[in-house]
């Protein structure tokens, strides 16, 4: 016999579980960038010498927002805290750096960075003048790296309630890997809508369906999407 139809079957629906980001101008007003009021409390903490479980907040901190926010790291032990000196390599035209993450999520790979993370690894460089290529680059004197990525996510923590951001306004918690979302969602609206996807899927160890499933999406409307949604282009 010859099966001339064979039924439909039936496909489980996926359930996407929405990522949580700090809302960031142009999206909000200057005076609501939830972003900038992170990198402020930062400051404020390691200037006042705030201690979390008699782990003291260091500017430290400060540095690695900013580098998750300018390289789309994962703050993860075998990412971030996994990347050693011998792993980043200075670059320019355009000055950058060049990262290898050797146990990524989507295997070995080497990405490029936006400029800004440069400044903030030389200050690692100068944090700890003794460093070696072996040498962990965030929070060295952590032999463990779990335990450095257990003990900055307290520090973390302690910064979101003192700045009141521990849960955005559509409910969903933050927490350190919340950089990571931001950071994506920056990149899309900030570009005005220029960026390669493929390039900025590539360089965050992502794909352009996550990219779509998470930001895009769920980015809210915003004057900045309205005027590219209606460009012309160059003439």
């Amino acid at each position: 016999e010859v099966i001339e139809t064979v039924p439909a079957t039936p496909r489980p629906e996926r359930k996407d579980s929405p990522r949580g980001f700090f809302r960031f101008y142009p999206l909000v007003a200057k005076e609501h960038d939830e972003y900038e009021l992170v990198l402020k409390t930062a400051k404020a903490m390691a200037a006042e010498g705030v201690k979390v479980r008699w782990v003291p907040v260091t500017d430290e901190l400060y540095d690695l927002i900013l580098f998750l926010s300018h390289t789309f790291l994962r703050p993860t032990y075998s990412k971030v805290y996994a990347l050693k000196h011998r792993d980043v390599t200075l670059a320019e035209d355009p000055k950058r750096l060049i990262l290898r993450i050797r146990k990524g999520k989507t295997g070995f790979r080497q990405v490029n960075t936006l400029e800004a993370a440069v400044s903030v690894y030389q200050r690692c460089q100068h944090r700890y003048p003794n460093w070696t290529p072996d040498d962990y680059v965030f929070y060295p004197h952590y032999a463990n790296r779990q335990t450095a990525q257990n003990r900055v996510s307290r520090l973390f923590k302690e910064l979101l309630i003192r700045a009141g951001l521990t849960v955005g306004e559509d409910g969903i918690p933050r927490t350190l890997y919340s950089m990571r979302h931001t950071a994506l969602c920056m990149r899309l609206v900030k570009s005005k809508g220029q960026v390669n996807i493929y390039n900025l899927a590539k360089s965050a160890g992502t794909s352009i369906e996550q990219l779509e499933r998470f930001y895009l999406k769920n980015l809210p409307p915003s004057a900045e999407m309205a005027r590219n949604l209606q460009t012309f282009g160059d003439d």
